[in-house]
């Protein structure tokens, strides 16, 4: 990080350019300069023999990808939020992980041992049969391990290269659904003929753990910080947040894995769950950030998108400004319902549920030809905003602005030659 800011500065300052920044570059750089910079105040003594040469490299690798990203996220060249350059990570707010390539790293033949490099032997509390499995067969080859801090535990998760049977496993290959997520039910599964196939419900692990959260929250707020109570107390709230996150986490892969082993076709909606959890002034919007945020809505759509591969069914995601739950799936009218469960339609008269409605709605939603304008499953145009092709436009209009535009790709990177 010092190294890559410091390269700006001096291009900053003289005009001296240096190479693009990677992996490679900086870290014969680093290989040259940590003798000096490794350095034990009280011995003198060099202290990175001591630490295993991934933490350097993973360090490093973060570092040079931070960078590209804010090179492309200035170009605009990188599609969501502003990223900016990238910083130090923080001891207690960044989650410690490292990540190891090489050495030693296998999983021991008892499915209760794994071996890290540095680390040595170290037993696992969960067993590893189905990982050994796949390895004693050789079907599968470990690439990489990354040990990550999640609350109180440690977590190995292993990057392994699975060899997959190349016959679908779909148990129903001609079956078409569609999918809502939502918070009163975690996800409704329809057909396109109208029936509700499933139901699944929200466990809301936030809110079911809401009174302790709030319990634990005061008790802290009487310790002293930097006490030994103090930690008690924020060892107490991690670990109930962890718990929180493997009970949601346990129900998302539960309703994606079976949606993705029975159904052949399974359409989605792409909702902007980061923009829904924005809003503000609304009553009661506090309240309804938080139901959003306990119900995951982006998580299943994440999870289908590469497990659909892994057993063969195909996912199909509905536009974002796609209107499921205001369309009539009966006579095809579009109104507005706000943020009513149940609602009737001002045509034909139909009853409908929210959520059955919109899930029978995506069920049908056909893909727009390529280059086509959006048309909706049920023949109504689907509503459009600004796309990529609609520039930024400066007040006053063009005979404002003094010299050409400049468009996003030539844009000037800073300390890399063009």
């Amino acid at each position: 990080m010092r190294t890559l800011k410091e390269d700006l500065d001096r291009y900053h300052a003289a005009g001296e350019e240096t190479g693009k920044p990677s992996l490679a570059s900086l870290r014969k750089r680093w290989n040259r300069a940590k003798d000096a910079e490794c350095i034990d105040r009280e011995t003198g003594e060099a202290w990175w023999p001591q630490v295993s040469k991934e933490a350097f490299a993973d360090g490093i690798r973060a570092a040079v990808d931070g960078y590209w990203n804010w090179q492309a996220s200035r170009a605009g060249k990188r599609a969501g939020k502003r990223v900016g350059f990238p910083r130090f990570a923080k001891k207690g707010r960044d989650r410690d992980r490292v990540t190891f390539t090489t050495g030693a790293i296998r999983v021991e033949p008892d499915r209760r041992h794994v071996t890290l490099p540095r680390v040595g032997t170290v037993r696992t509390h969960e067993s590893t049969r189905k990982l050994e499995r796949l390895i004693a067969k050789g079907r599968a080859r470990v690439l990489a391990v990354t040990v990550s801090r999640k609350g109180t535990r440690l977590t190995a998760a292993f990057r392994v290269l699975v060899q997959r049977p190349a016959r679908p496993r779909v148990a129903l290959p001609g079956s078409r659904v569609g999918v809502d997520v939502g918070v009163r039910v975690l996800a409704t599964v329809a057909t396109a003929e109208g029936q509700v196939i499933e139901r699944v419900p929200n466990p809301r692990p936030l809110e079911a753990a809401l009174k302790d959260l709030r319990r634990l929250c005061r008790e802290r707020s009487r310790r002293t910080r930097g006490s030994r109570r103090y930690a008690e107390t924020q060892q107490k709230i991690t670990r109930l947040h962890r718990r929180v996150a493997d009970i949601r986490g346990h129900h998302v892969h539960n309703l994606t894995t079976g949606l993705a082993k029975t159904h052949g076709t399974v359409v989605v909606e792409g909702l902007d769950a980061a923009g829904m959890l924005r809003q503000k002034g609304l009553a009661g919007a506090r309240a309804r950030r938080r139901g959003l945020s306990d119900s995951a809505l982006a998580k299943a759509r994440l999870q289908l998108a590469y497990k659909t591969g892994w057993y063969g069914s195909r996912l199909v995601i509905a536009g974002r400004f796609f209107p499921s739950s205001k369309t009539c799936h009966v006579c095809r009218n579009v109104q507005g319902i706000g943020w009513a469960e149940h609602w009737t339609c001002g045509r034909c008269g139909a009853r409908h549920q929210r959520d059955d409605n919109a899930a029978v709605n995506l069920a049908r939603y056909e893909e727009p030809p390529a280059g086509g304008s959006a048309v909706g499953p049920v023949g109504a145009a689907v509503k459009r905003r600004a796309t990529r092709k609609t520039g930024p436009r400066p007040a006053g209009g063009r005979e404002a602005r003094k010299g050409r535009r400049r468009e996003p790709a030539e844009q000037p990177r800073d300390g890399v030659p063009s």
